[in-house]
């Protein structure tokens, strides 16, 4: 366990600005991304988990080499974070028994930017098998992968936060319902631009939120039809769409993009033809960011740093459910540090038995080819009987209390020093 490590970045740690300066590789490239990084690294398996609210690399270092601060420089390298830039020293690093909590925390949607959000369970497994189709992960990172699930899993079903519409999805259409004033069985039209797993989970949640996704708009028009049918909405291209005249309450973005895709002109196009003279409402989920912002009155955007906002002022409500997750993630990772442990000590006391029993039978044979040469079959196998039941009671001491210690938790229960020193969150 103490070969782990994560580093990263969250909007926990920075804003919107500062995560969009880290450089992500693009989607055919990230495989190569990842062993270039593992390769870097020393690692042996590694994870890249990006989402809108962060970007992570869980890695398990090669046997006899502990993660250090070294791997963090590394890894905000690769990110393409200048040496002196302050990001670099926002980026966290945790080890060992600290980056398993840490894992455990993100899978359990406790260390969103909103508490309890139902995406990031699914991005975490996704990431997961990415490296699994790239052959990046193995004894270490996979069974520490599959508690992280089971404690998503447990978190969602034990508790309230996964009951609770809190996710980032949610809040948006929930504002845009609240500044279009959608009520009385009237619902805020609105258009989608992009077509991947965020716009989809906004077709299947909007009406819920008072929100009809009446245009879908995509780069390829096939994907936008993909989605358009869950809604029963019109697919269009991008195209299509800066050329409609066709009245709107609000637009959703949530492209991958590397820039902006909705600039503020064609943000004032939109804005000029509501349908109830109210300011357009603009909700942009991606990162990068969709919409460029602006400062005209006829549109609202609201982009990732206001949802932040949003969910800080909902996570006093679920402060108890959340407080039951944490306990959850504590009992898990003390379950799953248990079990390292026993693996360990298991290793371990095999190497000292199979390393005994070899010196064991040197010994015996070298014994009965010098001094005791002369000795009969019967004396020499009286001999044999005897040291094999002193050397058995000898060596039961030791491994004994050894076992002892472990489940006393006098050992493996501590970060190891260095370990302790690395696991921080740099101001």
């Amino acid at each position: 366990m103490e070969r782990v490590a994560v580093v990263g970045l969250s909007l926990q740690e920075t804003d919107v600005v500062g995560l969009e300066r880290l450089v992500r590789p693009a989607p055919e490239r990230a495989e190569v991304f990842a062993r270039e990084l593992a390769d870097e690294l020393g690692a042996s398996e590694l994870v890249l988990l990006t989402t809108c609210n962060r970007v992570e690399v869980v890695f398990a270092r090669e046997a006899g080499h502990l993660p250090s601060g070294q791997d963090r420089e590394a890894i905000a390298t690769a990110l393409s974070v200048a040496p002196q830039d302050e990001l670099r020293q926002r980026m966290h690093l945790h080890t060992g028994r600290d980056a398993v909590r840490h894992l455990f925390r993100v899978a359990a949607s406790l260390d969103s930017v909103v508490v309890g959000e139902d995406q990031i369970l699914a991005q975490v497994r996704g990431a997961y098998q990415a490296s699994e189709r790239n052959g990046l992960t193995g004894r270490l990172l996979g069974p520490l992968f599959e508690h992280a699930f089971q404690v998503g899993k447990q978190v969602r079903t034990d508790t309230e936060l996964s009951r609770i519409p809190v996710s980032v999805v949610s809040l948006g259409l929930t504002e845009i319902a609240r500044h279009v004033g959608a009520a009385n069985g009237r619902l805020a039209r609105v258009a989608l631009i992009g077509a991947g797993a965020m716009a989809e989970l906004v077709v299947r949640n909007a009406r819920e939120h008072a929100v009809e996704v009446a245009l879908v708009a995509n780069r390829s028009l096939e994907r936008a039809r993909s989605i358009a049918a869950l809604c029963g909405a019109r697919a269009l291209t991008l195209e299509e769409l800066w050329r409609l005249s066709e009245p709107l309450d609000g637009l959703v973005a949530a492209t991958s993009a590397p820039g902006y895709v909705v600039d503020r002109a064609r943000l004032a196009e939109f804005a000029r033809r509501t349908p109830n003279g109210r300011p357009l409402v603009a909700v942009d989920l991606a990162l990068p960011r969709d919409i460029e912002p602006t400062d005209d009155p006829s549109a609202v955007v609201i982009d990732l740093d206001a949802l932040r906002e949003s969910a800080a002022r909902n996570r006093a409500l679920r402060s108890k459910a959340a407080a039951l997750a944490e306990q959850i993630v504590e009992r898990k990772l003390a379950g799953f540090a248990d079990r390292a442990a026993q693996q360990a000590l298991s290793a371990a006391l095999a190497e000292v038995r199979g390393e005994s029993e070899s010196v064991f039978e040197r010994e015996l044979s070298q014994l009965f080819v010098g001094k005791l040469a002369h000795l009969g079959a019967d004396e020499r196998a009286a001999i044999e009987r005897w040291a094999r039941v002193a050397f058995g009671r000898v060596t039961h001491v030791p491994i004994h209390a050894i076992k002892r210690m472990v489940q006393d938790r006098i050992l493996f229960t501590e970060p190891s020093e260095a370990a302790a020193n690395e696991s921080e969150v740099r101001p």
